[in-house]
């Protein structure tokens, strides 16, 4: 344990206590410090069914369709009705796959459900029984789904420039695979214990939706390690470190990049604009899967912020983190 958790009179244990089946679980944090367990579980909560990342499909286009008006003959539902089903398939992808298309094809009558989905490797339906349409006669039925992976709900306004063929709709997807959550504090005397309910769409483990969630918070919560008060000893605002220009602490997630370009510079741990920044062209495209495409991308955004590529800063990540 570092010498960071020196001062905590309890330092918590994370465990599942009970599967309640359906996707549902509890998740306890024992022993934790009195009146914090509410403030964490709040923390938790909120973090949980607003941030995390999931799959989700985001466009489809199904055969013989011009638009999302349409209606398909011997098909139960209109293309409205199987829009708002598919947007209710679970998908789990490998790590490493942000995006694929995902085939459906049958011949026959009766339910066409998720289970229909031809997949590859890396891909699973999790609800394979989620109804999508209903064929009434035996008939084709084919349609092509595009998967991405992405954070909260409803990314329309980032949609229209990727409807590229005539026939593709937009899904106001659902990315977060929370569903719902609550949370309890028991009091043990001199301690607290925080339990976690957790509904989950079976794409992610509960104790590693409840980590990813303390991790996300830390993140975002770190760039306040080097908030200092003035050494006037006036109080006030709280300022931050002179060396470091504030806008250089804004996490990459909050840069609006493309889920690619995202993916491809947490997996280089650039964190913060300040990390970015130091880099030159030559080295953003020796990142793996960071293509021409995505460089534009990153040099638009800094350009946006008043910064360009090939800065150097001294000592930024020690700054930041407090080391």
């Amino acid at each position: 344990m570092s010498n960071n958790n020196s001062k905590l009179e309890f330092v918590p244990n994370i465990q599942l206590k009970e599967d309640l089946g359906a996707f549902s679980y509890k998740v306890q944090l024992s022993p934790v410090e009195k009146g914090m367990a509410h403030i964490l579980g709040n923390s938790i909560r909120r973090v949980l069914l607003s941030s995390l990342s999931g799959a989700s499909i985001i466009k489809v286009n199904i055969a013989n369709v011009l638009h999302e008006y349409s209606t398909l003959e011997d098909v139960k539902e209109d293309v409205v009705e199987i829009v708002s089903n598919l947007k209710k398939v679970a998908i789990k992808l490998d790590t490493g796959i942000d995006r694929l298309d995902l085939e459906l094809s049958v011949n026959k009558s009766g339910v066409v459900s998720a289970g229909d989905f031809k997949t590859t490797q890396g891909v699973e339906i999790i609800n394979k029984d989620q109804p999508i349409a209903t064929l009434t006669n035996q008939r084709a039925f084919s349609l092509t789904a595009t998967v991405s992976v992405g954070r909260n709900v409803g990314i329309l306004s980032a949609i229209p420039t990727e409807l590229e063929r005539v026939g593709d709709i937009a899904v106001d997807a659902d990315f977060n695979p929370i569903k719902r959550v609550a949370f309890e504090v028991f009091d043990n005397g001199d301690s607290e214990t925080l339990e976690v309910f957790v509904k989950t769409n079976g794409t992610i483990e509960p104790l590693a939706a409840v980590t990813k969630a303390l991790e996300y918070f830390c993140e975002q919560i770190s760039v306040f390690v080097s908030l200092r008060v003035p050494s006037n000893g006036k109080t006030g605002d709280v300022l931050i470190d002179s060396n470091i220009d504030p806008i250089l602490l804004k996490p990459i997630d909050d840069l609006e990049l493309t889920v690619r370009s995202s993916n491809c510079l947490r997996a280089e741990n650039i964190k913060y604009l300040g990390d970015l920044v130091q880099y030159s062209e030559s080295q953003l495209m020796k990142i793996p899967n960071l293509g021409k495409k995505s460089l534009n991308e990153i040099k638009q955004i800094l350009i946006d912020n008043n910064l360009s590529l090939g800065v150097q800063i001294d000592n930024f990540r020690e700054l930041v983190e407090g080391k």
